[in-house]
């Protein structure tokens, strides 16, 4: 009896825990470009990842709508549809990667160079999602 208990009471955490996903986080509900990434993207990071920023210039990759970020960098893509863990945009933006290239960058003058605020953890899985799920001009 105290068994079923325990598995009830993990269960009900649970489906606790999952009805108060928000739009994104949750894998379950289909995570648009226009809605829900490009707003990222251009309150994050377009500031240094568009046409003519640092950031286009040091690497090609510019952030300011789906055809760029789908063409990636002068390296290559940087988004692998189906695997965000095979996704360096992802991977950059979630600090799973060489500190040196977390983006956005994170020192004391980010901000006073017009530089993009950390992304939030929901912001993150938000990405995560959205490459997962194909990474569809949706």
């Amino acid at each position: 009896m105290r068994m079923v208990n325990l598995i009830l009471a993990g269960s009900l955490a649970a489906l606790v825990g999952l009805s108060g996903c928000e739009r994104g986080a949750d894998t379950a509900s289909q995570v648009s470009f226009k809605d829900d990434v490009l707003p990222i993207m251009k309150s994050n990071c377009v500031q240094c990842h568009d046409v003519a920023s640092e950031g286009v210039a040091t690497s090609g990759l510019n952030l300011s709508d789906y055809d760029a970020i789908m063409k990636g960098t002068r390296y290559g893509a940087v988004v692998v549809p189906g695997s965000a863990e095979s996704s360096s945009l992802y991977l950059v933006v979630a600090h799973k990667t060489d500190p040196k290239i977390h983006m956005p960058p994170h020192h004391q003058d980010s901000m006073a160079e017009g530089r993009g605020e950390a992304l939030s953890e929901l912001q993150i899985e938000t990405i995560k999602a959205w490459i997962d799920q194909g990474a569809q001009n949706n």
